[in-house]
């Protein structure tokens, strides 16, 4: 029961890879990436191994194999030897790989994740048993602010907030029909905003959150020049006395759904086997906390990061200071999320996991150790 598998080496890909390792058995696990092989190799073996859980089965790793490829490129750039091989008696076709910027041209965006997609399809053209798993997003939902959003619901009536949100929902439009086309089963899953507490070494896949940390760093220390006190915290000068006040115009009363990567991966695994010869359909997951976080928890999760650093969430600034103005202008996209209460389904996720726990809440002492602050308590 070979599986085929993209975006193996990504913040989430890794962690379903080992899940699936885990569960053990000897069939092979085929990773295109676009790296060389030798790159490949050494790269999963490096994630695979730091990854938290349970220890592997013996020779686990053996049964990974990788092909160089680019899904941005007709037939994932592979010879017609290497896709015949890739696809001989394929089961599992899982489609993770995607560029996740929120900013920036979305050409690159699109060319990823909607053109990319189109040629993942091309290629199950040539896997007729193989069951596609396509990893979405909960964001495909765009500028719906409330409501709860049913697993099956895919609109574009509120619009999107980044191109990326634009991007994924239109490659769920074309796994949609494709599926519905060919009568092939379909599982297509959209995790919320994956998170881990988990410091990740250099090298190594980093989570989404960290992008928003660099920005900030960034923006801090553009500042310094001007600012005597963001050179105390930037330089980590926490017994200096400085303080940093800052009122960014967000609604407090905002929510964002944060799920662990490592319940994710969990989860995502455990459906694709309960789906595992199901009728051909497209079934859609919403791979979710349980949970809203509310977004006030972030000042206080930033507060442990950077000592001396006072953010409020405000609904107006009337009198904003330059740098108030600085973080409205940078951080645009981001305080936009802010706004969010709505909720998401999730029945045909809990009757796919059966009796897998519900990860516990995502308050500020984690998300202080996702933004990696040392002084948060450890996870136990």
């Amino acid at each position: 029961m070979p599986i085929l598998f993209t975006g193996a080496t990504g913040f989430l890909g890794c962690r379903i890879v080992r899940e699936l390792l885990f569960e053990g058995g000897d069939e092979p696990i085929t990773v295109i990436g676009r790296r060389s092989e030798p790159e490949l190799r050494a790269r999963m073996a490096a994630a695979v191994s730091w990854l938290h859980g349970p220890p592997l089965p013996a020779g686990a790793l053996d049964r990974l194999r990788y092909l160089s490829g680019d899904i941005t490129l007709p037939g994932l750039g592979l010879t017609t030897q290497e896709r015949a091989r890739a696809t001989d008696g394929l089961t599992q076709l899982w489609h993770s790989a995607a560029q996740t910027r929120l900013e920036g041209d979305p050409a690159p965006l699109h060319l990823s994740n909607v053109v990319g997609t189109r040629h993942v399809l091309e290629l199950a053209d040539h896997a007729p048993a193989a069951h596609l798993m396509h990893v979405s997003t909960a964001y495909v939902a765009g500028r719906r602010l409330t409501g709860h959003i049913l697993e099956a619901d895919l609109r574009e009536d509120h619009g999107f907030q980044t191109y990326y949100e634009e991007s994924k929902y239109t490659a769920e439009r074309l796994v949609r029909a494709w599926g519905s086309g060919t009568g092939r089963p379909v599982t297509v899953f959209r995790p919320g905003l994956l998170v881990t507490d988990r410091p990740v070494p250099d090298g190594l896949p980093d989570q989404p959150l960290s992008t928003l940390l660099r920005l900030i760093d960034a923006g801090m220390r553009n500042r310094t020049v001007r600012n005597a006190g963001l050179i105390a915290f930037v330089k980590g000068g926490r017994h200096r006395g400085e303080i940093v006040r800052v009122r960014v115009a967000a609604d407090p009363g905002g929510t964002a759904n944060l799920v662990q990567a490592e319940y994710a991966a969990r989860a995502m695994t455990r459906t694709a086997k309960a789906h595992s010869g199901r009728c051909a359909a497209v079934r859609t997951v919403h791979v979710t906390h349980r949970h809203n976080a509310s977004v006030d928890i972030v000042p206080k999760a930033l507060k442990v990061r950077y000592p001396g650093l006072f953010l409020s969430l405000v609904p107006h600034i009337p009198d904003p200071t330059p740098l108030e103005k600085l973080v409205a202008q940078q951080g645009a996209r981001m305080i936009e999320f802010s706004a969010h209460r709505r909720t998401y389904d999730r029945t045909h996720l809990l009757e796919a996991v059966g009796d897998l726990p519900d990860p516990e809440p995502i308050d500020e002492t984690y998300l202080a150790r996702a933004c990696g602050a040392s002084d948060a308590p450890a996870s136990a």
